[in-house]
């Protein structure tokens, strides 16, 4: 591991940020959304597929999700639509004016409620985190002392009306004893400058920032050159699992095509999931719904056409390369 990683794991587990909200209007507002769909919650696997519903008292409203579906969940992946409000948003202003004044490219946003008595048991959220390219933030609208957030070892009670990063890639735990409900609003948010400047000094003094995958907005094509990138190519199912770096193995590719559809650009994979590609410059694509982490390049030029997906950590990238075939003209 390089030096710059080091940094960012001796990072401390959480950070308070510089936002801060109006207790009451926050509450005010989960009020009006009690009779709202509150689902079991859900995650992301590989492929873009969802877990099963929670068997715990952890339940969701989501205020942006895919595609703005309010019956969404999960945190959202890979597919082929963005992330866009719900319907519950207008009946949640202040919640609303919190998730404009976070000066980032939001991807979902949900309101988390745990029930008394409940464990949420230690695990990770991957991949999350600065090197990754995307960070969960948390507003606390409605606590107790006795419900406990545990990072890397560490205790956290996070109170009404703060904003606070934690680093969910380490091992964490929730676990409420008290009499009342838990709720928070968990955003998650791709990385920009702007954004890391609501950190603490002492902790924006020791991000290495080589090693951040600021967000890159996208670049939209002409509807007339979407035709230029039409191909087949084969996919490495490594592509699809989403804690994994890319490599070669001996698996086998997947047959898969870059195509048109609804004027946007869509890598379609036989027998598994269709992505839309997000442009980002230069022929580089990102994965629609997903992050820095992993996406890629288009290169048609010279005399063997290829495709390199690429996963990202930080300022380190693995690649592999496949042949793409162009369609005859």
């Amino acid at each position: 591991m390089s030096a710059s990683l080091d940094s960012i794991a001796d990072l401390p587990e959480a950070a308070r940020l510089r936002l801060s909200f109006d207790p009451d209007k926050l509450q005010r507002d989960v009020d009006q959304l009690r009779e709202g769909r509150w689902g079991a919650q859900r995650t992301v696997v590989d492929g873009g597929e969802l877990t099963a519903s929670t068997e715990i008292d952890w339940r969701c409203l989501a205020l942006r999700s895919p595609g703005g579906d309010p019956d969404r969940t999960d945190p959202g992946g890979p597919g082929t639509e963005g992330f866009a409000d719900t319907p519950w948003i207008k009946h949640a202003p202040y919640l609303a004016e919190v998730l404009a004044s976070i000066p980032a490219e939001l991807r979902s946003a949900r309101l988390m409620s745990l029930a008394p008595g409940v464990t949420v048991p230690e695990h990770r959220d991957t991949p999350t985190g600065l090197p990754y390219g995307f960070i969960r933030v948390h507003v606390p609208i409605r606590t107790n002392p006795d419900a406990v957030l545990l990072i890397d070892k560490v205790e956290h009670c996070w109170q009404p009306g703060t904003l606070w990063y934690g680093d969910f890639s380490r091992l964490h735990s929730v676990t409420n004893t008290g009499d009342h409900t838990r709720i928070h609003l968990v955003v998650d948010c791709s990385i920009s400058p702007e954004l890391l400047s609501l950190f603490p000094e002492h902790f924006q003094s020791r991000v290495p920032m080589s090693e951040v995958a600021f967000n890159r907005p996208e670049v939209p094509l002409q509807a007339f050159e979407l035709a230029d990138f039409h191909c087949e190519v084969p996919v490495p199912p490594c592509v699809l699992r989403l804690d994994d770096q890319v490599g070669e193995s001996a698996e086998p590719d997947l047959p898969a095509q870059v195509i048109e559809h609804e004027g946007t650009l869509v890598l379609e994979i036989s027998g598994g999931p269709s992505i839309a590609l997000v442009h980002v410059g230069g022929g580089e694509f990102r994965f629609q719904g997903w992050i820095e982490e992993r996406g890629l390049h288009l290169d048609f030029f010279g005399g063997s056409p290829r495709a390199v997906f690429h996963t990202r950590r930080g300022r380190r990238r693995q690649q592999v390369t496949r042949t793409a075939v162009l369609p005859q003209t």
